[in-house]
Parts: structure tokens; sequence; C-alpha cells
């Protein structure tokens, strides 16, 4: 764990950088997120907007992307610096997603460097690979065989103990259920090429602030936010899963996008979000309160605090490149449930991608899978917490997860929200 003093010395190693030692601007903003971060106050838009930036308190954020425009900016520095003369830092700063937050990370943690290894690894020997999917298909071929003879049996009722200790206590308060899909933000863009309109879905545009800071850099761009939005891959499978459970609890079922989502419209319900992290919304000021933090650049990673908010664990995601065959991927996804406003329960099926995403659903969904969780969390627990953060890695081929293994689990205090 760093003490601020040693955090200081590695910010004032970056400030006197070539890169950032004839940008003042950028040395400005650099030094208020980690005096902010180190004082435990973050700042919002409008705060850095006045602090550093001198706008008056009529700035419009909703007009004007000053701040998310130069803190993309301060990312790409921060990345251009350790591709350079900080190559060699034992601690790198991070800049999350959608924060105005600074972290300070170790650099040479141990799992990823063995994650990078197994790329490496990968890549040479693509005889491994060739192994693996050979194994992974006699296992599925395996899975078919026992699953056509047990179909009756499991399949022809989804009958849940209403004493189940994972779903029993999430319906015991009786409120309407509402289920929310993270919905991926799609765009319109205008093709001079073809001379028509076209409907596309850029990754790294997730949100209207991901566009205003897109249309920054590049303003000759033919884009706009389209009015509809798109169900991510798998969204069926995973309603497909729960619904027959949650009808089982609750006929009072409703389900939304996050992207049209409100605060005000989930009190008074037990919510279900199930999508990814990016496409949480207004949802992520829920997360935010939890001992933990996610990244998508300069790689896709998902970190673990503890109660000072130094970083103790964190979990590097593994994806192939999109052209590539056969992929090898690490996914991370996330069980968490948390109590609401007023006596509600959020559960959240959120991850980096939708392999996480659709082996949760299974797991929920299964009793089998439901009681080896049960069983893996009382090796260390008496009981089932009534509110927890539960992390698993699934390591998949392609879109067939074949490891799901829990690796971390962490009880969260009811009265989280209130503190």
């Amino acid at each position: 764990m760093l003490a601020d003093k040693e955090k200081n010395e590695v910010v004032q190693t970056i400030l006197n950088s070539k890169i950032f030692r004839d940008s003042p601007v950028y040395q400005n903003l650099l030094t208020y997120l980690v005096k902010s971060t180190l004082a435990k106050n973050i700042p919002k838009e409008i705060t850095i907007a006045i602090d550093v930036f001198g706008k008056d308190a009529e700035f419009n954020l909703n007009k004007d992307s000053t701040v998310r425009y130069h803190i993309h900016m301060l990312r790409s520095k921060l990345e251009n610096y350790y591709k350079d003369e900080g190559r060699k830092d034992k601690v790198r700063l991070v800049i999350p997603k959608g924060h105005y937050v600074i972290e300070f990370l170790d650099h040479n943690d141990r799992l990823s460097e063995i994650y990078r290894w197994i790329i490496s690894t990968l890549i040479r020997w693509e005889a491994i690979v060739i192994i693996i999917l050979l194994c992974t298909n006699l296992f599925l071929i395996f899975r078919l065989v026992v699953i056509n003879r047990r179909s009756v049996a499991q399949h022809s009722s989804y009958f849940i103990d209403p004493q189940d200790e994972i779903w029993g206590p999430f319906f015991k308060n009786d409120f309407p259920v509402s289920i929310i899909i993270g919905d991926d933000f799609l765009l319109d863009e205008y093709c001079p090429e073809f001379k028509r309109y076209r409907q596309i879905r850029d990754w790294n545009i997730d949100s209207k602030n991901d566009l205003y800071d897109f249309k920054a850099n590049y303003p000759q761009a033919n884009l706009w936010t389209s009015e509809i939005t798109n169900i991510p891959f798998g969204g069926v499978d995973n309603l497909m899963d729960l619904l027959p459970i949650v009808y089982q609890f609750q006929k009072d079922v409703s389900l939304d996008m996050s992207s049209k989502l409100s605060l005000d419209k989930i009190r008074n319900h037990n919510i279900i979000y199930i999508g990814e992290f990016k496409n949480l919304r207004v949802l992520d000021k829920m997360i935010y309160k939890l001992p933990l933090r996610y990244q998508y650049q300069p790689d896709e990673r998902l970190f673990i605090l503890n109660e000072l908010g130094d970083t103790v664990k964190s979990f590097y995601r593994i994806e192939a490149p999109y052209e590539q065959k056969d992929k090898y991927n690490v996914d991370y996804s996330l069980l968490i449930k948390i109590p609401g406003f007023s006596k509600e329960n959020f559960l959240f099926i959120v991850g980096f991608g939708y392999s996480g995403r659709i082996e949760r659903t299974k797991m929920l969904s299964d009793s089998e899978a439901r009681k080896t969780f049960i069983k893996t969390i009382k090796k260390t627990h008496t009981d089932i917490p009534e509110y927890y953060i539960a992390l698993f890695e699934v390591k998949s081929i392609e879109r067939t997860g074949f490891t799901n293994e829990m690796k971390y689990f962490q009880e969260i205090d009811p009265e989280f929200f209130d503190k």
C-alpha cells in the first residue's frame, strides 16, 4: 500500500516528464485530480470545469465537453508516457472510464503477467488451441448426452424451493420486480460513399458523453445518437434462464432498458440488472459505492479496493482480437446483491463480456450449480450473507465457457448506502 508521500513522488515524476512538462493545462488537471483523490473528495464534472478551466456557475455540461475532452486527452498522455519514459514504472496512474478519480496501480501485478504469458503462448503454439478445442468439443458432447438423459427430470419444471438460500431472501419483501437489460448504444451515420444513412455500433462509444468526446477529436464525423438501442448478445438467453424463476415468486414483473432508466423508476421495486459495466448508466452510481472499480482503457481490468480505497486485487480480462478464429477469452463477471433505498433488493449480473454474463444466469437457474455456489461460500461463511459481491472467472473458446470458478467473495454491510 503506497503512502500519500510516495504517491505524490510518483505524480511528480510524471509531471517532470517530457510529455507533461510543456503542457501546463494537463499538469494542472492531473495535479487537481490527484489532490482530490488523496483528499477522498472526488470532484464532479462541473467542479473541474470551474476550478481547473475557469468556467462560471452557468457552465452547461450537456453543451460544453471541455472537461470530458481534456480528461480523454489526459488518459492518452498517460498512456503515451507509459509507452515511453514510464514503461519501467512500478506504479501506474489510471483514470477509470467515466470517473474523475486517480487509481495507483502496481504494474508488476503477477496475475497480469501470467495472463500475458498465456496469450503469447497460445499465439505461438496453435497446437495448444487445437487441443483445448478438441477437449472442449468432447466435453460438450458428453454434456449433451447427459442433458438428454436428464431432460425430463431437470427441465420439465423450474420449481424453486421458497427456502432456496439464493432466491428465497431476494423475494421475501414481496416488491414487484424490474428486470433491466444493459442495452447497447447505437449511432446513426450518413455515409457519403454510399449516399445513404446507416445505423452502426461503435464499441468505444457507449454514451452521449463518449460521442461528445469522439466528435471533439473528429468533428467531421457524421454521427448522432440513434433513437433506438440494441439488446446485447445473449440477452434473450439470460431472460429465458431467469423469467420462469422470477414469475414463480412474483407475478408483477416489468422489463426495462438501462438507457431509459431513472433512479426514481426503480424505487419500491426489486431489480435485476443483466449487462456489461459500460451499459450500467444511471445504475453505475450504485456500483461506484461498492469497493470495486473497473476500466476499459488501456485494458479491461477489474479492481477490488480496501477500506482506504487502495487496490488489493486486480483481474485482467483477456479478449482475443475480433478477427481471430476460435477465440480464447478470459472473462470476469460479478453477482452482486445489495440493499435498495427502502428495503428493496438489487441484484446485478454484470461484467465485461457476454460469456461471463451467460454463465451467471445459467448458474442462477440451475439447482446443482446453485448448490455448488452455496457450498463454496460456506467454506468461509456459516450462512449465506444477505448482501455480497461474488466474482467469477470464465474461460471460453468463442462463446462456449469451459471453466467457471469463483475467485473472490465479500460480504456487504446492509447499511452501506447510509454510510
